[in-house]
């Protein structure tokens, strides 16, 4: 029984190492009408309701291991979409998109969670009428 317990104990101990030794930060976090070349195109905060898609870009650094990021896409507080996303390496680009319905003005918010669920970032845009 002792023998268990030390191996379980040994086992979260060396799980909650290798999490917290992996620092993950978001070096951009951008809004945008394209993504082109893996760049963000058309960076703003604000956004016509004409404008059919909008682009989330992260570029997260501070990975050691394949890990997972999530986009949480927030409209006035009620969450619309949930992408996860696979970050691969230090200095990792991604994004994810998040169709508008003309409808759809007023303010939205991303939140970007580790892959913990902790939130490494939030940031806000708003939909204006045409």
């Amino acid at each position: 029984m002792k023998t268990q317990i030390f191996t379980l104990f040994f086992l979260i101990i060396t799980f909650t190492g290798t999490a917290q030794a992996q620092e993950i930060k978001i070096q951009q976090f951008d809004f945008a009408e394209a993504i082109e070349d893996r760049k963000p195109s058309g960076i703003d905060t604000a956004f016509t309701a004409d404008i059919g898609t909008i682009y989330c870009f992260t570029q997260v650094e501070g990975v050691s291991d394949t890990t997972q990021i999530t986009h949480e896409w927030y409209y006035k507080e009620q969450e619309k979409a949930r992408v996860e996303l696979t970050v691969a390496g230090d200095n990792w680009r991604t994004w994810s998109s998040k169709k508008i319905l003309e409808s759809w003005t007023g303010p939205w918010r991303v939140m970007v969670l580790g892959p913990n669920g902790e939130v490494l970032a939030t940031k806000n845009f708003v939909i204006t009428e045409n």
